[in-house]
């Protein structure tokens, strides 16, 4: 170990979840692909982050819907779309 002074880094914040919460801001309650992963498990649980709001681009929590879609070769995309301003009944639709 040792000690090296020097001044904190700024926090760095994904720039691409907060532009791709904003274009999904700008097209209310559309779906969009917004990732691909290895493996549905991964899939899921980015979906889960962004409906839960754990990442702060797409806070308040349940602003965001957030779909896993299996590709069917192992791999998997994640979908999502803004609901915060749209009517209850149409959060029920499902790409």
């Amino acid at each position: 170990m040792h000690a090296r002074f020097e001044t904190l880094p700024d926090q760095r914040r994904s720039q691409e979840a907060y532009d791709t919460a904003q274009a999904l801001r700008e097209r209310p309650g559309q779906w969009a692909h917004i990732d691909s992963h290895p493996n549905l498990n991964r899939a899921t649980n980015q979906g889960h982050r962004i409906r839960t709001g754990k990442i702060a681009a797409f806070r308040p929590a349940g602003a965001f819907e957030a779909q896993p879609r299996s590709t069917g070769d192992g791999t998997a995309d994640v979908y999502a779309r803004y609901v915060g301003s749209l009517p209850e009944q149409e959060h029920e639709d499902r790409p």
